[in-house]
């Protein structure tokens, strides 16, 4: 060890920004990893240009990392950024200037412009392009070759004005455009401006002027030149929220058309063989979902699965240190004891780590607490530097126990951030209410029930699958099979919530101790409830005859005590249970009710695939045998009476032997069969069949001639009527 404490370790900023702005620039990359399976060549030198992911996955970060990347490949290369929340400060922005050919512009929309407008593609080709004449400028005119296409370019784009500077855009509601107008005799030239309103749309407003200018550049971009100077103008990701629904539209709008913007500026970069330019731009993938949701997305997904490359952080094949997450950590605590490498990432390990945390191995705990994000290490860490336990020199089980609590609320807290694309303040808090204090693990039945219960008509009510949808894909709850220790988890690639009996739902690990749940909780609730209809238990049999199975299993230590009949054991015919199970035997089998008139709990087998498919392989090995030797009997009459016995007769049979086989599949639990059901079944198996070829007028006369064979009665079917039913002797 190095002497230094778990208050010492750098922690850096949730927001990548923020890191720079307080940390400084050469610390932020000392600490960035990236995730092995990301195709940095895809951004750097192929055709891709949209980098998706959840918030907190590091998109900004690694903005800044792809800047560091190719400028180290070619020292000229010149690159700009753009981004949509608060400026840096004016300190950073300078060691920015300082450290790199690098330019920083901040865009701004205030709240009441353009609230009524859904269509944005102008505009943002109108600031790209402003954009790239002004960056031009700043690098000494050595990004595009200044030919007289490049000047048409730079006029046209020039005589549009809007408020803001190079270092600040403001998206405008107004505009003014300069009209040029020449008076050869004199040799003279003015410019009156024209006002254009873009909230307008009737002709007073001049918008066919702003866009016939804007056409013009473009096309005029297609034909201008590049120097060999490398350019990339990277764009960090732009919000919306779940506020003011107009406004919360024209965001989703912005976002939706400057997607399609960036990839139609690239695209003429491409078709004019532009080398070594691009615009870069990260896009949350809540953001997308929440376009999909609420407005017309203009087939916008073809256009971002086209040309992205995710930012993912999860890795099924390791829970070990070597997990890039975990790699996040180790890199944090290296750079700050200072070593020079003099230490290996083992030693590293075994003196900051404990073997285990609450008997599970340390590296799985951390990651079973995380949704594999590196601002969930950002958030670890700060909550270990701000717990009772910061002088510790290791991470031991006393300082998981001391920050749990603090991790849980930033956990919380930055997962309501993602959830405000999606819903109000208030439909949030709502959500997260429900949750608190109930159970860390539920069936859907049982969270339905609590929400008709205490959150009657709330968005949870009228829109119950949709917010368990975008629940599990935001990562506060997720599926589990407890008696299998199974789980699945979007942010582990399990796309969709599985909604079933078997599956349950359960709060993500670094969230329950902010809503007050645990196993603890969980013990208590269930042991105050009854079995619920749809478990899977464990059950004993206590004894048996020939249709039922007398069981008990535990609930919570108490004694429950129950039946399995037989024709919840397959839908094959058995004819004894006796046969297949004894006293004694353990089984696994599904509540199905509770049985008021025998005061006990109804189980199957049925629904449990497992157990109903061994019940099968025996009940069809029996019946096979029964049929078989049915049809081997008809045969042996056949050859020993063909000399002496009519057609008829063999028809007779050959009736009776389906007969047999139809009584063994449909008869109830008493052994009968209903004999119109067995008509059914021989029709199917031998079309040609009719009951008059053998001079009887109905199937049940011919039954009832054969009392050696069969027995028949009437059962009561549905209101007043009443069913033949037969059952055979042998």
């Amino acid at each position: 060890m190095n002497g230094i404490k778990i208050k010492d370790i750098y922690a850096g900023k949730p927001d990548a920004k923020d890191e720079i702005n307080f940390e400084g620039v050469e610390e932020f990359l000392e600490a960035f990893v990236v995730p092995r399976n990301f195709d940095l060549d895809a951004l750097c030198n192929g055709n891709k240009f949209f980098i998706t992911g959840y918030k907190g996955v590091g998109k900004t970060a690694l903005l800044f990392y792809l800047d560091r990347l190719l400028r180290n490949g070619d020292e000229a290369t010149c690159t700009s950024f753009i981004f949509f929340k608060e400026e840096f400060t004016d300190l950073k922005k300078s060691q920015l200037d300082r450290f790199s050919k690098r330019l920083l512009a901040s865009i701004y929309i205030e709240n009441e412009t353009l609230v009524n407008n859904s269509e944005f593609e102008y505009i943002w080709r109108w600031i790209f392009f402003k954009k790239l004449v002004e960056d031009n400028e700043t690098f000494s005119d050595g990004i595009f070759v200044n030919d007289r296409n490049w000047s048409e370019f730079v006029k046209t784009v020039k005589s549009i004005h809007g408020p803001g500077t190079s270092k600040k855009y403001i998206i405008p509601s107004k505009l003014k455009v300069a009209m040029p107008i020449s008076d050869k005799v004199a040799g003279t030239e003015v410019s009156p401006e024209i006002n254009i309103d873009l909230n307008s749309k009737n002709e007073e407003g001049n918008l066919d002027k702003f866009i016939e200018l804007v056409t013009l550049a473009e096309t005029l971009l297609g034909k201008v030149k590049k120097t060999d100077i490398p350019y990339y103008l990277f764009v960090d990701e732009l919000e919306a929220y779940f506020g003011d629904e107009q406004i919360f539209h024209r965001d989703l709008c912005l976002i939706r058309d400057m997607i399609f913007t960036i990839k139609r500026i690239n695209s003429i970069f491409a078709s004019a063989e532009m080398s070594n330019i691009k615009i870069i731009c990260s896009i949350r993938t809540e953001i997308v979902n929440s376009i999909s949701r609420n407005i017309v997305t203009k087939e916008m997904n073809k256009v971002v699965s086209g040309f992205e490359v995710p930012l993912r952080w999860n890795y099924n094949n390791t829970n070990s240190f070597s997990h890039p997450i975990l790699q996040i950590l180790l890199r944090r605590i290296f750079i700050s004891e200072h070593n020079n490498g003099k230490r290996t990432e083992k030693e590293l390990i075994s003196d900051w780590f404990p073997d285990n945390i609450h008997e599970i191995d340390t590296a799985s705990y951390i990651l079973n607490n995380s949704w594999c994000k590196p601002r969930d290490i950002v958030r670890l860490i700060t909550a270990a530097k701000g717990s009772l336990e910061n002088e510790s020199e290791k991470f031991s089980t006393a300082v998981f126990l001391a920050l749990r609590k603090q991790y849980s609320l930033d956990s919380l807290e930055e997962i309501k951030e993602e959830l405000r694309a999606l819903y109000s303040t208030e439909d949030i808090e709502m959500i997260i209410n429900c949750f608190n204090g109930f159970k860390s693990c539920m069936s859907v039945n049982e969270l339905k029930e609590r929400v008709e219960q205490l959150f009657k008509d709330t968005v949870l009510d009228k829109h119950f699958m949709q917010v368990l949808q975008d629940l599990y894909r935001v990562g506060i709850i997720g599926n589990c099979i407890p008696r299998l220790n199974m789980y699945r988890w979007n942010y582990k690639g399990d796309d969709g919530i599985i909604i079933s009996d078997e599956w349950k739902i359960v709060v993500h690990q670094g969230l329950q101790a902010a809503l007050s749940l645990g196993r603890r909780q969980d013990h208590y609730f269930q042991s105050k409830q009854p079995p619920r209809i749809g478990n899977i238990v464990n059950v004993t049999i206590e004894s048996l005859n020939k249709s039922f199975l007398n069981i008990s299993f535990l609930h919570y230590g108490k004694k429950q005590l129950g039946y399995i009949h037989i024709s919840e054991i397959s839908d094959k015919y058995i004819e004894n249970l006796q046969d297949l199970f004894s006293a004694g035997d353990s089984l696994e089998a599904k509540i199905i009710e509770y049985d008021k008139k025998y005061s006990k709990w109804a189980l199957s087998l049925i629904e449990i695939p497992q157990k109903e498919q061994s019940v099968k392989k025996v009940v069809e090995r029996d019946n096979n045998e029964i049929l078989s030797n049915c049809r081997n009997g008809l045969e042996f009459q056949k050859n020993n009476d063909e000399a002496k016995e009519t057609v008829d007769r063999d028809y007779m049979r050959e009736i009776h032997c389906w007969l047999e086989e139809a009584n063994i599949k449909y008869q109830n639990e008493e052994g009968f069969t209903d004999i119109s059901a067995a008509g059914s079944y021989i029709k199917r198996h031998k079309p040609d069949f009719n009951i008059k070829n053998l001079g009887y007028a109905k199937l049940s006369k011919l039954i009832e001639d054969f009392p050696e064979r069969y027995i028949t009665k009437k059962n009561r079917g549905k209101g007043n009527t009443e069913n033949k039913v037969y059952k055979s002797i042998n």
